[in-house]
């Protein structure tokens, strides 16, 4: 069917696996944001890419500091990054790469592969039909006028606190919901 560019939205806290979600809108759609499409990682991948995002930059490098640096030294660039597929609770992603003229692409997690396109500037594709599938409708938190996501500049990031509200709360169990019952079928292959 095609792919969409995404933008990060922001982050959030998953209660039920005490995991950071970050969640991924349309490229350029503007407040409020009709679905969201959350992606589970350790804290460790989400630090990463919101250490980027807001541009600190570490004494020593970090390991996405690292493939950042070792791909500038090979030459080599990130054209895209592309979350492609879902498979028995994984998202899958790729990396498109070009070396010297010959571009290839890298098998990835999404939250490694995030990470480095926040580094390097490239942009995040989402298959369509993982989008359909896996996108969280953000109806009930337009109705919170004290609840809001954001990642950088965007918003504020929530908070364990935050979460107690009931519009989140009913999110969060979407999310919960849909992780626990999709099914590979749900998908094309």
């Amino acid at each position: 069917m095609g792919t969409i560019a995404v933008d990060i939205a922001g982050f959030a806290y998953n209660p039920f696996s005490r995991e950071p979600v970050i969640l991924l809108k349309r490229k350029g759609e503007a407040e409020p944001i009709k679905s969201l499409v959350p992606i589970a990682m350790g804290p460790n991948e989400a630090t990463a890419i919101i250490s980027a995002l807001q541009g600190y930059e570490p004494p020593r490098p970090m390991t996405h500091d690292l493939a950042t640096n070792l791909m500038a030294t090979l030459q080599a660039r990130l054209l895209r990054v592309d979350v492609h597929n879902f498979h028995e609770g994984t998202f899958y992603a790729a990396l498109t790469m070009s070396q010297h003229g010959v571009s290839f692409v890298v098998d990835s997690r999404p939250s490694d592969a995030i990470a480095l396109a926040v580094r390097c500037g490239a942009p995040i594709y989402l298959d369509q039909d993982v989008f359909n599938a896996s996108s969280v409708e953000t109806a009930a938190m337009s109705d919170a006028r004290d609840v809001r996501v954001g990642a950088g500049g965007g918003g504020e990031v929530l908070d364990d606190e935050d979460l107690v509200h009931p519009s989140m709360r009913k999110v969060m169990d979407q999310i919960h919901n849909f992780a626990e019952y999709v099914q590979p079928s749900d998908f094309k292959m």
